[in-house]
């Protein structure tokens, strides 16, 4: 990771932030939140994920794709990105509960 000083404090920061915030949606299952309080909550901490992933990803181009690029490397760079990009998809992932009900009560986090 070639971020400067203060760029790795903004990061490290916003990963401070989402760390806090999931251990308090976890505290909210722990206690039986209501469903979409916990969703909104597990929404609003993806949101921060993808923001600190995105200045990265920025930082990452303004930085090592730059220097790939100048030493002849961009194939390898591309092909880096390109992986990247095209993955992270859950779509696929295997809902893990057979069924279930939401008959917790509604709070506030």
């Amino acid at each position: 990771m070639a971020a400067t000083g203060e760029q790795k404090r903004i990061l490290v920061n916003r990963l401070s932030k989402a760390v806090g915030h999931l251990n308090a949606v976890q505290r909210m299952v722990e206690q039986e939140a209501y469903c979409v309080d916990v969703l909104n909550q597990l929404k609003a901490v993806q949101s921060a994920l993808d923001r600190t992933a995105h200045l990265m990803l920025k930082n990452h181009l303004d930085t090592c794709v730059v220097e790939a690029v100048k030493a002849d490397d961009s194939k390898r760079v591309m092909e880096e990105l390109w992986h990247l990009l095209k993955s992270g998809s859950i779509e696929d992932e295997p809902i893990p509960f057979e069924s279930a009900t939401c008959c917790a009560k509604k709070t506030e986090l």
